[in-house]
């Protein structure tokens, strides 16, 4: 039980695809290696546009994870999602647990969009061929639903299974309502996380329409700039996270060893604006005061916040006066200077490097933060350089998404 009464989850096993690298650790030595994983697109011809420049997983081969046969049935986004929920599995060690008790494991796996890529080929099919060419896999490889769905049929998993479409805020909305249906006794195993493919030619055409994207083009890996004075927008990322999720009692009883706990979250809206958050930070703040309330953790108990932090001129401000009125001592972090931003995905990402901070006792940096900007808080921010927090007892996620949507999770480290 956490402090506030309400239970808590352990995260036994984590499984991540994304542009540091494919594989947990390899995302995780890059990101306290401080690289970058921003390059020029190559998933499409991107020069017609003012911003060339993502966050591509280019290591990433399905058939590591996957049969030729189902790969073609996928669209990008399920086979991130499949291979991050598979990898996890096996880390934790939970197959067998899975097949014994197939009615006890739940999967959670979010999505923003869900397969674009799909809708826009078959959409050009239809255009120039009619009809009667477009693929009867259309429906399948673009429902949001289908990592979920793919991912239960290939595990054999038969709890309950969820998929949350919550904007930038969907792979932290994954963790949060793991952790509640490992309280409500829904499950005993919860695969919970998140996967997004949103390079395609419209995507990109969409998000450069309203300035949202960087146009550093000549520097890729100076583009992500959390929190600098010369940030000029996110860079596009895609990817996928997955944790596994425990009840205590269940992650005992087989002898795992957890890597963190997951033990509170909190979630709200700004009810301002579609694409912008409260200019003063105010429904972040809130979402983290009641993820505090909910881990029953004290304010000053909490050493790092892995932050939104986007990039944008409207989004990094309002949070640092967020974290300044309720953490000011916290080491803050920005990894989406590394990895992009990879949308409903990200939340998952960033969770995983939660929980490697606190069984580790080391701080990913915040790459490409040279000046900290007029309107950003002056926090503690992780500069350039991975920091070694020995000790360290929890941390929180922070995410939001367009519409208005906040969500924190907290972490704290085992024993």
């Amino acid at each position: 039980m956490t402090d506030s009464g309400r239970g808590h989850a352990y995260i036994t096993g984590v499984g991540a695809v994304t542009p540091l690298g494919v594989g947990v650790e390899n995302f995780w030595d890059a990101a306290l290696h401080g690289k970058s994983g921003i390059g020029e697109i190559t998933l499409f011809d991107p020069s017609p546009y003012p911003s060339r420049i993502a966050g591509e997983c280019r290591d990433f081969d399905p058939s590591d994870f996957i049969g030729k046969k189902e790969i073609r049935r996928m669209d990008r986004y399920t086979q991130m999602g499949v291979s991050a929920g598979l990898q996890a599995v096996e880390d934790a060690g939970v197959s067998g647990a899975v097949q014994n008790e197939p009615e006890r494991v739940a999967i959670i796996m979010g999505t923003g969009i869900g397969g674009l890529s799909t809708w826009e080929r078959e959409y050009r099919v239809l255009q120039e061929r009619g009809p009667g060419r477009v693929s009867p896999f259309l429906i399948t490889m673009m429902a949001p639903n289908m990592c979920a769905g793919y991912l239960a049929i290939l595990l054999g998993a038969r709890g309950p299974t969820q998929c949350p479409v919550l904007a930038c805020a969907t792979g932290a909305e994954a963790v949060a309502e793991g952790l509640e249906m490992i309280r409500r006794g829904d499950a005993d195993v919860v695969i919970a996380g998140s996967s997004e493919a949103p390079i395609t030619p419209l995507s990109m055409a969409g998000f450069c329409a309203i300035r949202a994207v960087s146009r550093r083009n000549d520097d890729p890996r100076g583009a992500s700039r959390p929190f600098d004075a010369g940030r000029d927008g996110f860079v596009m990322s895609e990817g996928a996270g997955a944790l596994v999720l425990e009840s205590p009692e269940h992650a005992e009883r087989r002898g795992a060893e957890p890597i963190a706990a997951v033990s509170g979250y909190g979630r709200t809206t700004d009810a301002y604006h579609v694409t912008a958050p409260d200019t003063e930070g105010r429904g972040v703040e809130r979402a983290m005061r009641l993820a505090l309330e909910d881990a029953g953790v004290e304010p000053g108990e909490v050493g790092h916040v892995n932050a939104h932090a986007t990039a944008t001129p409207t989004g990094d401000g309002p949070e640092t006066k967020a974290i300044a009125r309720l953490l000011p001592h916290a080491a803050v972090s920005g990894t989406k200077s590394m990895t992009g931003h990879s949308f409903g995905a990200i939340g998952a990402t960033e969770a995983i490097m939660c929980a490697l901070a606190l069984r580790d006792g080391v701080l990913p940096p915040t790459i490409n933060l040279e000046e900290v900007a007029p309107d950003c808080e002056p926090l503690d921010y992780v500069r350039d350089e991975a920091r070694a927090v020995p000790g360290l007892k929890a941390a929180i996620s922070n995410s939001m998404g367009f519409g208005g949507h906040n969500v924190v999770v907290v972490f704290e480290s085992i024993g």
